[in-house]
């Protein structure tokens, strides 16, 4: 399709419709939008009227910043063809615009006109920030009952139900998400921050975490929450080959990563666990100097420091943790 458009610039007249279009299609296809305006224009000057060019064109000034713009060209559209699409691209204008209520009777315009995947997830995610998780759960599991193959649709009711308090069915979610599209990161992201919120689907989450271990090894997150969940598998009494395999894959995620200072903290919970005390604080000081409103870290800093008779020390972490604790809310 590219080497066509490609052509197609050089076929075409320079000052026709077709080759303005052709060209701005081309630096579309190269992610250079603000390039690709100009010949979207000058195309729409010409024929108004057609279609694809206006669509682009709208959604190429809403995503470069142009919303009042791409507002026009839309109502233009929308005078002519009363398209589900265009509501939906409506409510992304109206959401770029903080204009919430009408942002949100376009979503649910366009997934009433056209129930699509597409609809149904964009009006589900629009209501979970702005109107709550109850009516947003209530359009996934529609949406999940029409789409039962669609990973991010999974992954969005349960994200809905996990905001919602039901622990068990979101995770039971995330993981036939995982299930669905082994490759979708974004279930990984949020079945990793939840590892522990469902202990009759722990050994679930476990396995479908080690599978993303295995896809991807380079992944720092990945190893991180492989090993978050098998610490927890340690802490309720697995072997000891179990918190060994958690500290191995720490370090990998580290050594992927050196500035994930999660890993650093689990670390250091790891090895104060084995009275092993000074490399517990060597792996705090390191999640402190990467993120300092660790309070949690600054937290068993100080308890190590006094316990092995560094008061000073001690003393200023207490301070340390006690001052982020004053700004939580």
């Amino acid at each position: 399709m590219r080497y066509a458009i490609a052509a197609a610039v050089l076929f075409f007249p320079a000052q026709s419709f077709q080759s303005f279009h052709a060209q701005g299609e081309l630096y579309i296809q190269r992610h250079n939008l603000k390039a690709a305006i100009p010949y979207l224009e000058k195309a729409r000057r010409i024929d108004p009227d057609n279609y694809d060019n206006s669509y682009d064109l709208a959604l190429a000034y809403l995503q470069t910043g142009a919303a009042s713009k791409s507002r026009e060209v839309v109502a233009g559209l929308l005078a002519r063809n009363d398209r589900a699409e265009l509501h939906n691209l409506l409510g992304d204008v109206d959401a770029a615009e903080n204009r919430i209520d009408e942002a949100a009777r376009q979503y649910e315009t366009a997934a009433r006109m056209d129930p699509s995947e597409k609809n149904l997830f964009d009006l589900g995610s629009f209501l979970m920030l702005h109107r709550g998780f109850e009516p947003a759960l209530k359009v996934f599991e529609f949406a999940v009952q029409r789409y039962p193959k669609s990973a991010q649709l999974r992954v969005g009711m349960g994200i809905a139900q996990y905001s919602s308090g039901e622990y068990d069915a979101a995770v039971e979610s995330l993981c036939h998400a995982v299930d669905l599209d082994p490759k979708d990161m974004r279930a990984l992201d949020f079945l990793g921050k939840v590892y522990d919120v469902s202990p009759r689907f722990a050994d679930e989450v476990t396995a479908r975490l080690a599978r993303f271990a295995s896809l991807y090894p380079g992944d720092a997150s990945v190893n991180y929450y492989y090993a978050l969940s098998l610490r927890k598998r340690a802490l309720s009494g697995a072997s000891a080959s179990t918190d060994g395999k958690a500290e191995a894959l720490l370090h990998k995620a580290i050594k992927l990563n050196p500035n994930l200072a999660e890993a650093h903290l689990e670390l250091g919970l790891l090895y104060e666990d084995r009275m092993q005390d000074a490399k517990a604080i060597s792996e705090y000081r390191a999640a402190t100097k990467l993120r300092a409103n660790l309070s949690n870290a600054h937290y068993r800093l100080s308890r190590l420091y006094q316990r092995n008779g560094q008061p000073a020390l001690a003393k200023k972490e207490l301070h340390a943790f006690e001052a982020l604790q004053a700004k939580t809310p």
